[in-house]
């Protein structure tokens, strides 16, 4: 009678331990790693004045970049339609309307040897 449950006692032991081996719960005590989620800042709501005031002062600041870069030829806007088109899609990635790709797209479709000049007031509206 001792033999047989000392050999049930081993094989519910073997058993036992056979389940408890394909589990992914951790040891008591061994930290649990878990994906780190990025929290994106909360950007306080601006006025629609304090919106245009930033985005004159990113085009400012394009402005002083490109004046002091021999490198850039400038862009032909001498008409209040080129003018409304540039400011439109410069506005629109300053934004986070389009981003830097269609912004370089939409310059190129009007001036399409001007990928440098479109590359760099990109840079400087995304930096600011």
């Amino acid at each position: 009678m001792k033999r047989g449950t000392l050999w049930m006692a081993a094989l519910a032991t073997v058993t036992g331990l056979s389940f408890t081996a394909c589990t992914t719960v951790p040891m008591p005590g061994t930290p649990v790693q878990r994906p780190q989620v990025k929290k994106e800042p909360v950007k306080p709501q601006m006025s629609e004045e304090e919106k245009q005031a930033a985005y004159k002062d990113a085009m400012r600041k394009v402005g002083m970049t490109i004046k002091s870069d021999a490198s850039y030829k400038k862009l032909d806007l001498s008409t209040p339609e080129l003018k409304d088109w540039f400011t439109d899609i410069t506005y629109k990635l300053w934004d986070h309307q389009i981003n830097r790709s269609q912004f370089v797209a939409y310059g190129l479709e009007k001036y399409p040897d001007r990928a440098y000049e479109f590359q760099i007031i990109a840079d400087g509206l995304l930096s600011s």
